[in-house]
């Protein structure tokens, strides 16, 4: 039986999948690769679940890179954990790097964290039967949150820092804004899920918009992209709220007659 079960979500044709050539370069052979070309990201990892071979299944991007000797550690880790996280490293030296990217990083020692990244993760198939797969109706943007919190409810997550893969945060100014606004489209759904109403989410959008603390610090140009990261959370967490309560209006809405009702 195949050790390992390597789930990628991706659009792009294997030969542009820079993932594969930092896979190949590992010493450890015994996995597979699920390439999964859905229409989302979490459709496309449930479909890798669903093909995979392997009860130890490890989720990356496809620009991700890990580094030598991550699967053989990522198969020993398994024996004794059922979810794992490892440390994301943004490898350019930027404005994304140090603050920006600290969420990407638990620290130097190995511990129980609360999070994960699809980047950078791994769990094992039984949590899945347990908790169910990824949520679907999350096409992209704050998946890894919903799902470690179902994960939590069946295993703890193990953080392990010498699980090292490169990837990197952003490829520049409007490719990081354009991907805060995309992930905060959908954390009024999240909120809806933790049973938030609509006026205590308009409340945190407000609240966290208006908070000096996100808008001043050092290095300056640091502050300010971080002042319009805000923004753009802010724009895109209206924005799902606008197209949530929409949604819920179309519901509400009685049918029209047709002519054979009237």
């Amino acid at each position: 039986m195949t050790d390992i079960s390597v789930i990628i979500p991706t659009l792009k044709p294997p030969d542009e999948v820079e993932c594969l050539d930092y896979l190949d370069s590992d010493s450890f052979s015994d996995y597979e690769v699920c390439l999964q070309d859905e229409p989302t990201v979490t459709s496309a990892r449930n479909a890798g679940i669903d093909r995979a071979k392997a009860d130890k299944l490890v989720f990356l991007d496809d620009d991700s890179r890990p580094r030598d000797g991550y699967l053989s550690l990522m198969s020993e880790i398994f024996e004794t954990e059922t979810a794992v996280a490892g440390r994301t490293v943004h490898p350019r030296d930027d404005v994304f790097a140090g603050n920006l990217t600290s969420h990407y990083d638990f620290g130097d020692e190995p511990r129980y964290v609360t999070r994960f990244w699809g980047c950078n993760m791994g769990v094992h198939r039984d949590v899945f039967d347990e908790i169910g797969g990824w949520d679907e109706k999350i096409p992209w943007g704050h998946e890894e949150l919903e799902l470690a919190e179902r994960v939590l409810t069946a295993s703890p997550i193990y953080y392990d820092p010498e699980l090292v893969v490169d990837h990197p945060y952003a490829d520049s100014v409007s490719d990081y804004l354009r991907k805060t606004y995309r992930q905060e489209m959908e954390q009024p759904y999240l909120w809806d899920k933790a049973g938030r109403s609509g006026r205590e989410q308009w409340l945190m959008t407000l609240s966290d918009a208006v908070d000096p603390a996100n808008y001043i610090g050092f290095p300056v140009r640091s502050a300010l992209l971080h002042g319009a990261g805000t923004l753009a959370r802010a724009a895109g967490r209206a924005h799902g709220i606008r197209r949530r309560d929409a949604v819920q209006t179309d519901r509400r809405e009685p049918t029209p007659a047709t002519g054979a009702d009237r």
